[in-house]
């Protein structure tokens, strides 16, 4: 069984998609999304989870207080999830009947 993705995480990543819309500066000017954001730097699942406004939930066995200080398996796993079914979600909602790889 896999993941259940919430419609309100993929609009909230829908929206911030949007928002990093841009036109680059060659020739005419092509739009699209500036590869770094927002959610394209090194730690992807972490910009996600961020962006959700999701709190950690993962311990680090080293720390004394046993606190959460670092994201669990299972939040980086569904940011991943999301994350790769963004692009379809997107062409579905907003009528592309083009690939929905």
């Amino acid at each position: 069984m896999g993941l259940i993705l919430e419609i309100v995480d993929m609009e909230k990543l829908a929206t911030a998609f949007f928002d990093h819309l841009q036109i680059d500066s060659n020739e005419y000017g092509a739009v699209g999304v500036d590869g770094k954001r927002p959610f394209g730097n090194s730690d992807v699942e972490h910009d996600i989870l961020k962006i959700l406004g999701y709190n950690v939930e993962g311990r680090d066995e080293s720390d004394p207080n046993g606190k959460p200080c670092r994201w669990s398996d299972g939040q980086r796993e569904y940011a991943a999830a999301l994350y790769r079914n963004l692009p379809s979600y997107l062409r579905r909602k907003y009528g592309s009947k083009g690939k929905t790889a």
